[in-house]
């Protein structure tokens, strides 16, 4: 009696993880405030038994407990057949009940496998999707679709369709991370904020091509559609975890931090921020023709940022980052001990990583350093270019501070960060738009007139 029920409980355990990462995530209406067709029954509202029962999710649930309840008391009481089977099912009742319990007080839908449906067809004109991530990386994508007016640009948060990535995000597994719903929620919360078409997991449509700031994960959804990868920033030093990765593919590559940023190869071009850079990615193995040095958003003209409505000015700015957060070695009281003795009695001021635990960190700042100012918040490009000493640990901000002439400390050598700057060009969205046009003509899809299936996306 053991080894069948054993074999139940693993079936039917399999078959309901299967189900349940098809079930609607609880934040589909805010990702499609305006399209209730896509929230799949996620009302936010408690709902009755009653929606689960035709689920499968709560019938493989209700085998899986049937299984090991039976398993378990056969191995104390064998060949107790009819008495394995009655706990077997009240154990599995329990735990349906309880999952569904659980699970329904987000609205009728939220057991039910998301149907598979039938993807819009690319039509004249050339449809692409952009793919966002942090603010950054978001930023970026919507300079670039302002430059390309002339295609249909659709939006999706930084996702995955692999089995093992959506049972980590269901799970929270991957919350610090670009695609764990607090950060996807941001994305999409900005993309709506501008009426913007959002399309989560590239769910609605075909593309002719898709634009992403970070090939950590290539879903196997677009791994047929031509992509334009974007360099969104500095890239981490290598770890351990980067040359397990590099030797054995053991690790995950999400988990190989970015310094295995674009060696995926899967993309038709990368469009780097320097020629720095460039000699960089070639040290690698990358091919010569995919690289494009065009300098990157957000980071070609930091010049612009000098005129700005931040109060302070002349005082030590420390950055701090996510290490924490992301699996990084950090050393959160070097830094601080670092940053009072380079300040040597001056003004400072922190401003937070957005991934950061800001409580703890805040609480950590003013313990060593407190009339320090410490900012969650704001613009950080705005406060570089007021202060008059940059610290940092492995943040872009570094090229901010070099760019703005700034007295800048941080982790890696500064002649190597100067070597890599990203150029100062003003029309990187400009530079990338037009690959972006060479590779839908290479395609054969070349982009249609201007305003036949722009949306008009405000600054």
């Amino acid at each position: 009696m053991i080894a069948p029920s054993l074999l139940l409980a693993a079936l039917a355990g399999a078959l309901a993880v299967a189900a349940w990462i098809r079930t609607p995530d609880r934040d589909r209406p805010r990702i499609y405030p305006r399209n209730p067709e896509f929230w799949a029954g996620i009302t936010g509202e408690p709902a009755l038994l009653r929606y689960a029962l035709g689920t499968v999710l709560f019938w493989a649930v209700a085998a899986c407990g049937l299984g090991l309840g039976a398993a378990v008391v056969s191995l104390f009481a064998p060949g107790e057949i009819g008495v394995a089977v009655g706990v077997g099912t009240v154990v599995g009742a329990v735990l349906a009940v309880e999952t569904a319990r659980r699970m329904l007080q987000a609205g009728p839908g939220a057991m039910k496998v998301l149907p598979r449906r039938r993807k819009t067809p690319v039509g004249r004109v050339p449809r692409v999707l952009f793919v966002g991530g942090s603010p950054n990386q978001t930023g970026q994508m919507l300079q670039l679709a302002r430059a390309l007016p002339e295609v249909e640009a659709w939006f999706t948060p930084y996702y995955s369709d692999s089995i093992e990535h959506l049972v980590l995000t269901k799970g929270g597994a991957t919350e610090p991370a670009i695609n764990g719903y607090k950060r996807r929620g941001l994305c999409a919360d900005t993309l709506n904020a501008l009426g913007l078409r959002i399309d989560l997991g590239a769910e609605r449509n075909d593309y002719d091509l898709w634009v992403c700031p970070n090939d950590a994960v290539v879903p196997r959804n677009l791994r047929k559609t031509p992509m334009v990868l974007v360099q969104e920033g500095i890239m981490e030093q290598p770890n351990w975890r980067t040359w397990v990765w590099r030797y054995t593919r053991l690790m995950p590559r999400p988990l190989a931090t970015t310094a295995v940023f674009g060696l995926t190869r899967r993309y038709e071009k990368f469009c780097v921020a320097s020629e720095g850079y460039r000699k960089q990615f070639l040290a690698e193995g990358l091919p010569a023709e995919k690289l494009v040095v065009t300098g990157i958003p957000n980071f070609d003209d930091f010049a612009r940022f000098r005129d700005n409505d931040f109060p302070h000015h002349g005082y030590v700015l420390v950055c701090t980052s996510d290490g924490r957060e992301t699996m990084m070695a950090v050393d959160r009281p070097a830094l601080l001990k670092r940053s009072v003795q380079i300040a040597a009695g001056r003004q400072l001021i922190f401003k937070l990583h957005p991934n950061e635990n800001a409580e703890r960190a805040t609480r950590e700042i003013l313990a060593l350093a407190p009339k320090a100012l410490v900012f969650a918040d704001g613009n950080a490009e705005e406060m570089v270019a007021n202060c008059a000493v940059l610290i940092t640990e492995h943040s872009s901000l570094t090229f901010c501070g070099l760019a703005l002439g700034k007295e800048v400390h941080t982790n890696l050598p500064l002649e190597q960060i100067a070597a890599l700057l990203p150029i100062q060009n003003g029309r990187a969205a400009e530079e990338i738009a037009d690959v972006i046009r060479g590779v839908l003509r290479a395609r054969g899809r070349p982009a249609a007139e201007v305003g036949t299936g722009a949306q008009r996306i405000a600054s």
